[in-house]
């Protein structure tokens, strides 16, 4: 169903790991794409911040690969009962303060797979982020979009067409205030593509409404948080979790 990246390709940016790409269809399509010439940083699944901060001041882009380094332990593999599949997989963020690289992150990812019902798939997506020293705070972009966190760069953008809760969407060229799931359609392919894909965030159990959206070639991104930088905090991890329904 999908490849998690734990390196680099050869040849590639050593910053390209720690995330999903390709990710299937159930019929076999490739629903993702990694390093596209438009936005060449762009790649499959991932989670990522233009902004990572400590004590207010920007360290790293994590957007780009600008400063951040990621350590990528071995993923550790599990099944369910239930024919899922897991993969748990621990990644240390670090970045440069002063002259001095530092730890700074420690994210705790699971990507649980459920085997396909009646044609549709669901893919479970969990990060957990808990901060390893105080004053670390991320955010999207300084602007109307605000753009960062869980982004889905799916292929075929330009023929996609967009829903929340039952009704019909156009994408912005700002952020826009969705419903609970986002539903990405392609009407005029055919199988071995699906059908949609409805997406739904949350950010600590929560839905996260707060989307930048694109019928061109670029990412989905559920927006988090946004322009102004939240906390991550040194205790209880900060978690951010997407459910793909995909069929």
């Amino acid at each position: 169903m999908l490849f998690y990246r734990t390196r680099a390709e050869a040849g590639r940016e050593p910053w390209r790991v720690n995330y999903i790409h390709p990710l299937y269809s159930v019929a076999g399509a490739v629903l993702t794409e990694d390093a596209p010439t438009d936005h060449i940083h762009q790649r499959g699944i991932y989670w990522a911040w233009r902004r990572v901060l400590v004590d207010g001041v920007r360290v790293a882009d994590g957007w780009v690969g600008d400063r951040l380094a990621l350590e990528v332990a071995a993923p550790v593999t599990r099944t369910w009962p239930d024919g899922s599949a897991q993969l748990d997989v621990r990644t240390v963020w670090r970045a440069p303060i002063g002259a001095t690289e530092h730890a700074i992150v420690e994210e705790t990812s699971t990507i649980r797979a459920y085997p396909a019902v009646d044609g549709r798939r669901r893919l479970e997506i969990e990060v957990q982020l808990r901060a390893l020293r105080e004053g670390v705070q991320l955010a999207g972009t300084d602007d109307d979009k605000g753009y960062g966190g869980l982004s889905f760069r799916f292929a075929q953008a330009t023929r996609v067409q967009l829903e929340t809760d039952g009704r019909p969407i156009q994408a912005t060229l700002a952020g826009m205030e969705a419903g609970a799931k986002v539903t990405f359609r392609w009407p005029t392919l055919t199988p071995p593509w699906p059908d949609s894909i409805q997406v739904a965030c949350e950010v600590d159990g929560k839905p996260w409404v707060h989307w930048v959206l694109r019928q061109e070639p670029s990412m989905q991104n559920c927006a988090f948080p946004g322009r102004m930088p939240v906390q991550v905090p040194t205790g209880r991890p900060l978690t951010l979790r997407a459910t793909l329904d995909i069929g």
